[in-house]
């Protein structure tokens, strides 16, 4: 049974939270703050968390990279302010996905079914990429620039992944936000041009003049594809 961790300091939240989501049949475990859901997390192991970034104590933001060091691997944050900024923030600092409140339970239950697809969808297909001088592993999330190890962000990663999955192909704008983002129109092209910009900065030689992560201009974004490009194992 896949296990949820709802993290929310709002008792009318939980309780209209926790029924939902059991009666989808998640396994659902409750946090009122910060620390106590760290233990949670650790004892439990839950699949996905859903994290109100306004939280005591510790604030969400934190709260969200310490879930994602103890491994957790799907976080959707929530907050009843909306900020771009407050969402690039939760993206950076590990999060999956974003919903402001007040919560829509459908829209939120399609958001997790989406995010446990994707997570039945990396399992089938862990594979290594190594041209030599990039080395790409799917499965233990590292990546390597020469002999140097190049500490990715979730997000970047997951980009980083999507491409490298289609390799050659151009995937558009479209699909990589709702890949990434789900279907969240608050999420800008900005947004995702900035992480393609970081991308290039920790694994391109030049980024301005990029070998791996190329544009298509107004379309998307392709994984370079040439006679040395290896097969994903």
């Amino acid at each position: 049974m896949t296990k949820i961790l709802l993290i929310d300091d709002g008792a009318v939240q939980l309780q209209n939270l926790k029924p939902s989501l059991a009666d989808d049949g998640y396994q659902v475990f409750c946090a009122a703050d910060g620390p106590s859901s760290l233990k949670i997390a650790w004892h439990e192991s839950p699949d996905l968390v859903i994290l109100n970034l306004q939280l005591p104590t510790m604030s969400g933001f934190e709260t969200c990279r310490r879930l994602r060091e103890l491994g957790v691997p799907f976080v959707l944050v929530t907050s009843p302010r909306h900020e771009e900024q407050r969402v690039i923030k939760a993206l950076e600092m590990g999060a999956d996905d974003y919903l402001r409140y007040p919560l829509e339970i459908p829209i939120l239950l399609a958001k997790i079914r989406t995010l446990m697809r994707r997570n039945l969808r990396s399992a089938a297909g862990e594979s290594v990429y190594n041209d030599g001088h990039l080395v790409i592993d799917l499965e233990s999330r590292k990546v390597k620039v020469g002999n140097e190890l190049v500490k990715l962000t979730p997000t970047e990663f997951r980009l980083l992944s999507i491409l490298l999955r289609q390799v050659g192909r151009v995937v558009t704008h479209e699909e990589l936000i709702k890949e990434i983002w789900g279907t969240e129109k608050d999420t800008s092209l900005g947004s995702l041009k900035l992480y393609i910009h970081y991308l290039r900065q920790k694994i391109e030689s030049s980024p301005k003049k990029p070998h791996y992560l190329l544009a298509e201009w107004g379309v998307g974004y392709r994984f370079r594809e040439s006679q040395n490009t290896p097969s994903l194992n």
